[in-house]
């Protein structure tokens, strides 16, 4: 296939690494190009012509006048290369740029190669267990019996969101048997996914199978009797000492096949746990085995999105099987979903013998892969600070609670997620009456969106605190 690919000037270099046909239009920023500028541009004997990913305008039209395919290329000149290699594998758009259908077709691809794993060991409810399947997310509610029965649902309904393959309910140290049946049995009601509870507690383990749970955390050495209840659930074993924990298994295998092991990840001591997890792998290929994750990321004041990638993938590596993890503290927010995305980066990197990048899922959220073409302006002034002055039309005040954007004025309090509907909103109700507060009010409503997205607190007329970027 005989492709030519059209840039603009600043692009061109990184454009000619990739492809050797190139036409350079008279603009600085490819995305800038539109139908007019190919006008008089020669196609002839080429089968495909590139164009910006973010060029606007009516591809189709043109390429019915021109006689030849032409169709949106990658947003960044350096993905063309990824582009060209992959060129017979997607359907290029007059709409969509090519990167983004490359990934959608690859996550979309890697997604259905790790779900059609089915080599397991057991299920757990109609969840795979083991064998070669992708690494369950197991999400704790923590002290699940101290919430009241909406909260309880609306934890459960957000794991699931995020992807968690079982439930587990966490117990406190003291309970009531009651309360724990009631909030087992409202898990087990509502979950699409199996329950599992966690206590050493014997009464509490008695008592969350009795009310449905289809897996027990966790059982050692202390509880070890508690078996003689279990029948049908699926058991965690825990134990650091390797001897214990393979001589405890054996115990329990007397009583049911369904046994998962768990090594105990230490946060004071990782590359020993793992050690420890590589060497009950190499005693026993088979048992499930599950990883802490959640030890590590509560327990370290550094973002948990790239913990939980790492850990995920040392965890592919020593053949754990499934993956426990909470959200207890605010900077763990999200950690279910990171580690389900991680879990298929992992297997789909694993089966594919590749580094576990360029395939269409990651878990990059403040940093990009590439930086977009820009240029120096020619002619410019430096910016600066205008002399504050007061609105009549009032103040603002603005705040976020929970999932909401709050932006409250003395005549209208508007609530939102976004930005751009508040200002909407504030400027149709005549809230604001100069140019100069509705630029502060789009920045300061942008800050309090990101913030909300990210899960930081938010402040007005204070920058964002990204700690050692900041």
């Amino acid at each position: 296939m005989k492709i030519l690919a059209v840039t603009g000037k600043f692009a061109e270099k990184e454009v000619r690494k990739h492809i050797k046909d190139v036409h350079i239009i008279n603009v600085d920023i490819a995305a800038f190009i539109t139908p007019s500028h190919l006008k008089d541009v020669n196609m002839n004997g080429y089968d495909l012509v590139l164009v910006p990913g973010l060029a606007k305008g009516d591809w189709r039209k043109l390429e019915e006048e021109k006689g030849v395919k032409i169709r949106l290329g990658s947003i960044h000149a350096s993905d063309l290369g990824i582009v060209l290699q992959n060129i017979d594998q997607i359907e290029l758009s007059h709409v969509i740029p090519a990167c983004r259908l490359l990934n959608t077709s690859r996550a979309e691809e890697n997604i259905k190669l790790v779900d059609s794993l089915d080599e397991y060991a057991f299920k757990i409810g109609d969840v795979k267990i083991g064998g070669n399947t992708r690494m369950k997310i197991v999400a704790e509610i923590v002290d699940a019996t101290e919430l009241d029965r909406d909260a309880l649902i609306s934890k459960i309904q957000y794991y699931e969101e995020s992807g968690a393959d079982i439930i587990d309910i966490g117990i406190p140290l003291e309970f009531s048997v009651v309360d724990l049946r009631k909030t087992v049995k409202t898990a087990v009601d509502f979950c699409n996914s199996p329950v599992s509870i966690d206590t050493f507690s014997r009464k509490g383990i008695q008592a969350g199978i009795e009310a449905g749970a289809e897996m027990v955390m966790s059982i050692s050495s202390s509880n070890i009797d508690v078996i003689d209840s279990i029948s049908d659930s699926a058991v965690v074993v825990v134990e650091k000492d390797l001897n214990f924990l393979h001589e405890i298994v054996e115990k329990v295998r007397s009583k049911t096949d369904r046994i998962i092991a768990d090594c105990l990840l230490d946060p004071l001591n990782i590359t020993e746990s793992f050690i420890r997890y590589d060497n009950f792998r190499k005693i026993d290929p088979d048992t499930p085995l599950l990883l802490g994750a959640g030890n590590v990321t509560e327990l370290s004041d550094a973002d948990s999105i790239g913990i939980n990638a790492i850990l995920a993938f040392m965890a592919e590596e020593v053949n754990a099987d499934l993956l426990f993890t909470t959200e207890a503290s605010v900077k763990t927010k999200g950690a279910v979903k990171e580690l389900k995305v991680a879990s298929y980066m992992a297997k789909s990197s694993r089966i594919r013998n590749t580094p576990p990048k360029d395939m269409g899922i990651d878990l990059l959220v403040l940093k990009d892969k590439n930086i977009l073409e820009t240029c120096e302006p020619a002619d410019y002034i430096e910016a600066s600070t205008g002399e504050f002055v007061r609105d009549k039309a009032g103040d603002f005040r603005i705040w976020v609670h929970e999932d909401k954007i709050i932006c409250s004025h003395k005549k209208l309090t508007v609530a939102g997620d976004n930005a751009k509907s508040i200002v909407d909103t504030i400027v149709s109700n005549g809230l604001v009456s100069r140019l100069d507060h509705a630029a502060y009010l789009g920045r300061e409503l942008k800050k309090a969106e990101i913030a909300l997205k990210l899960g930081k607190n938010y402040v007005q007329d204070f920058e964002l605190d990204f700690g050692i970027y900041s």
